[in-house]
């Protein structure tokens, strides 16, 4: 009877072995790159994220600073170098992390966090995510110490919010994206003849407002051609009708003011001159 006992808690422990190994997260190192700020905040506050959701999150620029004895400020290498910084750091994914800071002008900035998550065993990219632009207006009063300080509190607000973000990916469910597989879709998008202030326009909302958003990124402008890759989780059909709703409202109206073509996940939107596409009636008295 005690043997009986003694095997049945012996399957017992061994089945919640099992279970635990099926929940246990993959191991993360987390590397910021920018060597012109300081960013342990940022990456203090993406792997306090990470922790918190059970994941075991390492700082990846110790163990990069280990192997190349130097400040990298470079994708490229970490990736390069994917193997050896795997085998130190003991991780399964590696989280890129860049922070995107640029004047405006004396009085405002603008900053996002960008973020691209690569699987070190399949030696690919599964995922990129960014948060949204933030605008920073400084007062006249704001010296430079005073702008440093705007600067890191909203790096720190938007590094909790990428953190959550990225839980939200990994810990992700649903069949389609099991195995940490590419959770975005990429559109690619090209706009001809619109002013400057209409792409402005139009680009804020699809980075703040468009549901699904994940990333902006090579962005082209050549003469009154604009380009640019847009990742999100929302399907194409929903992305058209955002579009076009986005566009009514800055007073253009599809096939009045422009016309919209999709192949694929490719947009092309065009707008049209502004005379009338009918053409004119001419000089009625000389030529009828």
């Amino acid at each position: 009877m005690i043997f009986s006992r003694a095997i049945i808690s012996f399957v017992l422990i061994l089945i919640s072995f099992e279970i635990f190994a099926l929940d246990q997260k993959p191991s993360v190192s987390v590397f910021v790159l920018d060597n012109n700020r300081d960013t342990r905040s940022v990456k203090l506050s993406i792997t306090n994220q990470l922790n918190q959701a059970g994941f075991i999150a390492k700082d990846g620029n110790i163990f990069l600073k280990r192997f190349l004895s130097s400040n990298i400020n470079n994708i490229d290498s970490i990736i390069e170098n994917s193997e050896t910084l795997s085998q130190m750091s003991d991780s399964e994914l590696f989280i890129i992390v860049k922070l995107n800071y640029k004047t405006i002008n004396s009085s405002s900035s603008k900053i996002s966090i960008s973020s691209e998550i690569y699987n070190t065993a399949a030696k690919n990219f599964i995922s990129s995510w960014s948060t949204p632009r933030k605008i920073i207006n400084f007062s006249d009063e704001c010296d430079q110490i005073c702008k440093n300080l705007l600067i890191s509190e909203k790096s720190i607000l938007l590094s909790d919010q990428l953190g959550k973000s990225l839980n939200g990916i990994l810990n992700a469910k649903s069949s389609e994206i099991k195995n940490y597989n590419n959770l975005s879709k990429v559109y690619n998008f090209k706009l001809s003849n619109f002013r400057q202030i209409d792409i402005i326009h139009l680009t804020d909302l699809m980075i703040n407002e468009f549901p699904g958003f994940i990333k902006l990124s090579n962005e082209e402008n050549y003469g009154k051609q604009n380009s640019w890759t847009y990742y999100s989780s929302a399907q194409l059909v929903k992305l058209k009708k955002w579009l076009i709703i986005s566009l009514g409202e800055i007073d253009l109206n599809l096939d009045e003011h422009y016309e919209l073509m999709i192949s694929d996940n490719n947009f092309y939107i065009k707008k049209f001159p502004l005379f009338n596409s009918k053409g004119t009636k001419g000089n009625i008295s000389k030529f009828n």
